[in-house]
């Protein structure tokens, strides 16, 4: 089957996009995720990738041409296989080390282990498939994805009791599946569908849903670190047993707003878990380029509370961290900051070619992926055994195929409800 292969929407301000040259030729075989061209923005040189297996039949926009995005640029041909089912991009690696596997084969029940394992796979191909829909141009509005991040949203979440809170960011697709937001209510939300889990309010940069404990997404950085803090005081005003983790990434820290929030939780002893996701990178500053002492976890004793930096690409790790520091948080000791090391698998977000990023330190960090590296222990050191690991996956690919396919069809807002929600309705 032949199909159109659109522009994606790369320039940040409607400006044309320069084809700069392609990487493959009319007739030559491509796989879904392969570079095909290379394309300037006003911003950088990035890549374009394939949205399906098969071969490219027809260049459409020459070299040096300038297109727009949703423009057609060439025709592909389809080869037979299901869409999104992909293998995994990467060969697994060694097993987490912070807990002595004797140790954590008896400590966790089988299903658990079941659970963490896929739910960190549905937020790395739900992530993957929504990285293609953007390709394809079929999903409205930009993306800011969490693909090599998996194990902190899961660690985290697995850890927390079903009436704690978390706040967010703009990077909240993880987030949101790990707080158990379903993949429906998600991809409605990113089509801009009233049954998105915001109505169609909120698109890719605020997703959440008050109802399972996640408050819609701040894209402002360091934004939701003063209203976990102010959560926190009314949970404590109100003698309730509930906290909340508050999600940010480590440029965060260089805001005020960081400060402030953090030193309000301490100064009166707020059950609020601050949780930063330390992937080295600001957008694409290195954060050995803005703080002499890149420990983050560090920052919380100048504020008179507990830290600890942790593996944050060892799911169980995180999971038993945060188990602790909640438990501490939760009767009495005020707040505590755990600083998660990971690493992005992609840009800042799908406008960012990472050349910013050196080739051998993503080479590490992919050898470290938080996925491969618990598949590969669930299969050396528990009963879990390849086939049910597989099965896992072929139910999240189900799963997340359907929702697409409902989300496409599902319902946009009608333009008079758009002062609905907002303070001052005339309504």
């Amino acid at each position: 089957m032949q199909i159109k292969m659109k522009m994606p929407d790369l320039a940040t301000t409607g400006a044309d996009i320069r084809v700069v040259r392609w990487l493959v030729n009319p007739g030559q075989t491509i796989t879904r995720g392969q570079p095909l061209l290379e394309v300037e923005t006003e911003k950088a040189v990035s890549q374009v990738e394939s949205v399906v297996h098969g071969s490219l039949k027809e260049i459409l926009a020459v070299t040096d041409s300038r297109v727009s995005g949703g423009q057609v640029i060439a025709i592909l041909e389809t080869a037979a296989g299901p869409v999104g089912d992909s293998k995994p991009s990467h060969p697994a690696s060694a097993p987490p080390a912070s807990v002595k596997p004797e140790a954590l084969q008896t400590r966790y029940k089988r299903g658990f282990l079941l659970a963490l394992y896929e739910r960190m796979v549905l937020i790395r191909e739900f992530e993957e498939r929504v990285k293609f829909l953007f390709l394809e141009g079929t999903m409205p509005g930009t993306i800011h994805q969490c693909q090599g991040q998996e194990a902190t949203a899961v660690g985290v979440c697995a850890a927390l009791k079903s009436d704690d809170w978390i706040t967010s960011t703009f990077r909240g697709h993880g987030h949101a599946l790990a707080k158990g937001l379903s993949p429906q209510e998600l991809l409605d939300e990113l089509f801009g569908a009233k049954t998105g889990c915001c109505q169609g309010r909120g698109g890719s940069m605020h997703v959440g849903n008050m109802d399972k404990g996640m408050v819609p997404g701040i894209a402002i950085v360091a934004g939701g670190i003063p209203l976990a803090s102010g959560m926190g005081l009314a949970f404590k005003m109100q003698k309730r047993s509930q906290i909340v983790a508050c999600f940010f990434g480590d440029g965060a820290v260089a805001e005020g707003a960081f400060h402030e929030g953090v030193n309000m939780a301490s100064l009166w002893k707020l059950p609020v878990l601050f949780v930063c996701e330390n992937n080295l990178y600001g957008a694409s500053t290195h954060i050995g380029k803005v703080m002499v002492n890149t420990r983050i976890s560090d920052r919380a004793a100048a504020y008179g509370f507990r830290g600890r930096t942790v593996d944050g690409n060892d799911v169980l790790a995180v999971f038993e961290a945060t188990r602790q520091a909640a438990a501490e948080c939760r009767t009495g000791h005020g707040p505590f900051l755990l600083e998660l090391l990971t690493y992005r698998r992609t840009g800042h977000s799908r406008r960012d070619p990472c050349h910013y990023q050196p080739p051998d330190e993503r080479e590490s960090w992919f050898e470290r992926d938080p996925l491969d590296r618990f598949r590969a222990w669930l299969e050396q050191s528990t009963d879990l055994s390849p086939d049910e690991l597989a099965q896992a996956r072929a139910r999240v690919l189900t799963q997340i195929e359907a929702a697409v396919q409902h989300a496409k069809q599902a319902p946009l807002p009608e333009a008079e409800e758009i002062y609905v929600g907002v303070f001052g309705d005339p309504a």
